[in-house]
């Protein structure tokens, strides 16, 4: 077990050897390889939207005079699928009204499924006509009617068909027998590699996008290597260096009480009184009246002054948003005071 034990990370350690990290000559080749594989992929995908819009097969059919209908046989090759689905094959016709008489009443367009096209004998193609025009046809959307057609006009077309062999008819709906003056032509476009290439077009545009996302991968490192990094300025390094400061102390709250030095009481004790007895009256009355009157007489006014304005509080700032107030007479408050709208108000605890 100790011998396992032992094999195991020196084999994980020689992975860990075996895995190169890119050198910056490894990562721009990468990087260009990368954008490269954007542009090819979007240029693909361009090519095959282009070629899905193209028609790979063709055909074109006349209605001459004298026959009021023509017919011919086209095979289409596509995802055999059976049934209506988003795997049917687009079909275009663009009908061209050269010339018609005047008792043409419609022009009809059948597509048939029968596997020997135009050339079956045994009244199947009738008989699918006859179910096309009813509605009671399995695929419905094979079959077109135009209404009163009108001579100069082109009138577009659009069907949808499962891979076979197909019959097309057109047949011009006419009173008259001789079927004279009738000139319709019908082109139509067979649309079979649009689903496939529209597929493999959609898978381009995914890998373009995966290749997009690696080559910003490469285009960042390479970026980061290449180019030299800026310095911050002095200012800048002051700054974050006293941000990220603040933001580890946090909130200091509101401080224990006042810093300044308390109120001073009286130094000493109170001075002495007066050691022996008042001193004694005068013995003359005379003097006695005129010292009374003396004392009774009104005092001289005393010159009015100025009275000084009363002193204001003053708030010292202890940091933070705390402010202690201090009294004119040198004392302060115990309350600690905030700035709120300008004013000192006291601080309240919001969790009290």
């Amino acid at each position: 077990m100790s011998d396992d034990a032992q094999e195991e990370p020196s084999s994980g350690d020689s992975e860990e050897d075996a895995i190169e990290e890119l050198t910056i000559e490894e990562r721009q080749e990468a990087l260009k390889r990368a954008r490269w594989n954007v542009f090819m992929y979007l240029g693909l995908a361009a090519l095959l939207f282009g070629f899905a819009l193209y028609p790979f097969m063709s055909t074109m059919v006349e209605v001459d005079e004298g026959i009021g209908s023509t017919e011919k046989s086209i095979t289409v090759w596509g995802i055999p699928v059976p049934g209506e689905d988003f795997t049917d094959i687009p079909v275009e016709i663009e009908v061209a009204v050269q010339s018609l008489p005047t008792d043409v009443n419609s022009i009809e367009i059948f597509i048939i499924e029968n596997a020997k096209g135009c050339d079956s004998t045994d009244g199947s193609i009738g008989e699918s006509r006859t179910l096309l025009q009813t509605g009671e046809s399995e695929h419905p959307n094979q079959y077109h009617i135009i209404e009163n057609p009108v001579e100069s006009q082109t009138y577009s077309v659009e069907m949808s068909l499962d891979p076979g062999i197909y019959c097309l008819q057109i047949v011009v709906d006419s009173s008259s027998s001789g079927f004279s003056g009738i000139n319709v032509q019908a082109d139509v476009d067979l649309y079979p590699t649009q689903l496939p290439l529209a597929i493999f077009a959609v898978m381009c545009l995914l890998m373009s996008g995966f290749a997009f996302i690696g080559a910003q991968k490469h285009g960042k490192y390479v970026k980061s290597l290449v180019e030299p990094k800026k310095e911050p300025t002095m200012e800048d390094t002051v700054l974050a260096q006293t941000s990220a400061a603040r933001i580890a102390a946090g909130p200091s709250g509101p401080p224990s009480g006042p810093t300044g030095p308390p109120v001073a009481g009286p130094s000493g004790p109170p001075s002495a009184g007066p050691s022996g007895p008042p001193p004694a009256g005068p013995s003359n009355p005379a003097s006695v009246e005129e010292g009374l009157v003396e004392t009774t007489a009104e005092p001289a006014p005393e010159p009015q002054t100025e009275a000084a304005p009363a002193a204001e509080d003053v708030y010292e700032d202890q940091g933070d948003g705390w402010y202690f107030r201090k009294f004119p007479d040198g004392s302060y408050d115990q309350q600690v005071y905030v700035i709120k709208d300008g004013l000192y108000v006291p601080y309240e605890d919001p969790n009290a």
